[in-house]
């Protein structure tokens, strides 16, 4: 069911309306460090990401747009912000260009991140470290953040049991 009071969610969620060059009415949007960013500053940053990651490998936009099976104009285009990059493709250039999704995240909305920039640069660092540790110790650190965090009201009654087991 959906909610009634769509004014209720924005409030709650903390949703400015805004106006962009990329959708002819006006959309909610979350603020970022500095207000919020357009969603064609946010593509510019995509692209300038992929370019960066393209390069690092000594890789040509000819060859990259051969593996992801587009001509090299087309692939220089999302590289220009000049056509949008489907979530799919992005997916795929991570395959390619070896980076995580979340890497390529933090380039185009670091807010999701953080409420400051310094918070989700600290966090950007911790995801890449995570991604990085092999399966075991990536599971006994979970064990020891889910020891660390407070209590998740939804994550209540396997606490529960697992503390009991424990005692």
């Amino acid at each position: 069911m959906a909610i009634k009071d769509i004014q209720t969610f924005i409030d709650k969620h903390g949703l400015v309306e805004t106006e962009d060059s990329e959708v002819d009415k006006p959309i909610w949007r979350k603020p970022g460090f500095d207000g919020v960013r357009s969603l064609l500053d946010m593509e510019k940053e995509l692209s300038r990401f992929l370019r960066e990651r393209r390069d690092a490998l000594n890789l040509n936009r000819e060859q990259v747009g051969m593996m992801i099976g587009i001509h090299q104009e087309i692939y220089a285009r999302h590289e220009r912000a000049d056509a949008k990059l489907r979530v799919t493709r992005l997916l795929h250039l991570a395959e390619l260009l070896e980076f995580s999704p979340f890497e390529a995240i933090y380039a185009a909305a670091p807010h999701f991140l953080g409420e400051t920039q310094e918070e989700a640069a600290v966090k950007n660092k911790l995801v890449k470290r995570i991604l990085d540790l092999p399966p075991a110790t990536a599971q006994n650190l979970l064990m020891l953040v889910e020891e660390l965090s407070p209590d998740d009201p939804g994550d209540a009654p396997s606490r529960a049991a697992k503390k009991g087991r424990d005692d």
